[in-house]
């Protein structure tokens, strides 16, 4: 407990318009660039373990962050802490049988979640279409960004945005020591 102590309040910041992990991930960064004038050169999720694969096979990638382990010459700046509730609360086989059908097993389909399952997982926790340019519009950030906030998935609903390079806190092969 003296840890919590420690830790400065106002340097707390709550995401709180989103209604699904990707979202969280996406809106959290965009929050951290909102409350410090930069967004962040390496992102630490703290979540249940067994949704570590979604992160790391899916949502960092879909926002255009490697995930620390993969090989190539990456730099690596996205990392998950993963806790999982005690077993007696929820066993680890019926977490883990949840995730494969209606968690990583829906979003490896919908990278982007906006097709029908996972679109209508965001209306039933009062997401609608078009609340991403009442959040998001007069921040101030940049074109790519809010074109990223309303991209649809392409033709298919599961292609990568296609100006992910272009995101200011991508991080892809080449040097982004000078980004933000």
């Amino acid at each position: 407990m003296s840890d919590m102590a420690a830790i400065d309040p106002s340097r707390v910041v709550a995401e709180t318009s989103a209604t699904d992990s990707y979202q969280n991930l996406l809106f959290s960064l965009i929050q951290f660039r909102i409350h410090t004038g930069v967004y962040p050169q390496r992102v630490t999720v703290v979540t249940h373990e067994f949704k570590r694969a979604r992160f790391m096979q899916c949502h960092f990638p879909a926002v255009g962050l490697v995930p620390i382990g993969l090989e190539g010459g990456y730099t690596h700046k996205a990392a998950v802490i993963g806790i999982n509730p005690p077993e007696e609360i929820t066993p680890l086989e019926t977490l883990v049988r949840g995730e494969a059908l209606n968690g990583i097993g829906l979003w490896r389909q919908d990278i982007y979640g906006v097709n029908r399952d996972l679109a209508s997982k965001r209306v039933k926790r009062g997401w609608s279409s078009g609340m991403e340019e009442a959040l998001f519009s007069d921040l101030g950030l940049e074109d790519v960004v809010l074109h990223f906030l309303r991209y649809d998935g392409g033709d298919h609903c599961n292609k990568w945005f296609p100006k992910l390079e272009d995101l200011p806190w991508a991080y892809t092969g080449r040097d982004t020591t000078n980004k933000p």
